[in-house]
């Protein structure tokens, strides 16, 4: 089972958006996952123990597990590709 993170500033909105949006992906491709829905000061406390961390902010901070920025998923802009990025990291 894949471990992933969704962050966003607050935990609440626009993570939630993407995390719907990631959870249908990961569906359709038949992968199976748990998601873990936080902020981001919250990632350090997954960093390392999860497949990947999916933020709708930008990281600076380098972490142990694989970042895929997930706003593509909140504009619409680009999101065929940050798809190819996720299922790339999790079909591994």
């Amino acid at each position: 089972m894949k471990k992933v993170v969704i962050a966003c500033g607050a935990g609440l909105a626009t993570s939630s958006m993407v995390k719907s949006k990631v959870e249908d992906i990961l569906k359709k491709n038949g992968i199976q996952f748990k998601t873990i829905q936080c902020t981001l000061t919250e990632v350090d406390n997954y960093d390392g123990d999860v497949d990947l961390i999916i933020t709708t902010m930008r990281v600076r901070k380098k972490y142990k597990s694989p970042v895929i920025s997930g706003s593509a998923y909140l504009s619409g802009v680009n999101e065929d590709a940050v798809t190819e990025q996720v299922l790339e990291v999790l079909k591994k």
